[in-house]
């Protein structure tokens, strides 16, 4: 049996600290990403039950360490210890990298939301008893843009994704429901196109008629509340073991 381990005392912030932490060895320098790797890896495991993988892809950059995470229902069902997952990407030549103080702190904001996406997942399926839910059927004409509609049309992703999506917006315009509404409005936001709104948005063409960009709209006023303390949940709930 695995401990028990209370997902509910983590928060945006102090995620982003226990990252940051992590930090003043090698940010500002040159290091060897198998280094880096091994160092944030040791790290993340001390501080959280979760896995961490490497993977390399050649559409990356660079000069960039790319994170992303995944959740495993499948695993948590079975009581593993860690079903959450960290992925962090490296381009495959890249031996060294430099990591410039504005772009670790900004890792360590992704750090925190991914986790919390997929804490927000997790208790999805928790409040479920594991169960699948019916995903969203995509009518788009090519196949990219319908498995990017299915995957962010899904009612679970939706509701993870509107929290990220709330952080942002506390983040650029403080708690200012109005001003939130009226950016979400805009025909495109050009200025973030690559924030997970301007993502959702596009994988929907843009169409703020379209029935899951309604829907997201009204999720993300919602979870301002939330986002504003940084945490997604109100109650421990599913939380706690």
């Amino acid at each position: 049996m695995r401990k028990s381990f209370n997902w509910s005392l983590l928060d945006r912030n102090n995620l982003q600290s226990m990252l940051y932490s992590a930090g003043r060895d090698f940010v500002g320098k040159k290091i060897s990403t198998a280094h880096l790797h091994k160092h944030l890896s040791s790290h993340i495991k001390s501080k959280l039950p979760v896995s961490v993988r490497k993977i390399t892809d050649s559409k990356y950059d660079t000069k960039l360490l790319y994170m992303g995470g995944a959740y495993y229902s499948d695993l948590d069902n079975k009581q593993h210890k860690r079903f959450i997952e960290v992925v962090l990407g490296y381009h495959p030549a890249i031996k060294e990298i430099k990591i410039t103080n504005y772009r670790w702190a900004k890792l360590c904001s992704l750090f925190a939301d991914t986790i919390l996406h997929e804490i927000i997942h997790m208790r999805q399926y928790r409040s479920r008893s594991f169960k699948d839910i019916p995903g969203y059927e995509s009518t788009a004409h090519y196949h990219k843009q319908r498995m990017n509609q299915q995957y962010y049309g899904h009612r679970d992703e939706m509701g993870a994704f509107s929290f990220n999506i709330a952080c942002d917006m506390i983040a650029k315009f403080g708690y200012d429901p109005k001003a939130i509404r009226q950016y979400m409005d805009s025909t495109r936001p050009r200025r973030h196109k690559h924030s997970s709104y301007a993502k959702f948005l596009a994988a929907f063409d843009y169409d703020h008629n379209h029935i899951k960009v309604r829907q997201m709209k009204q999720k993300i006023m919602k979870q301002l509340e939330y986002a504003a303390i940084g945490r997604p949940f109100k109650t421990t709930n599913y939380l706690t073991y």
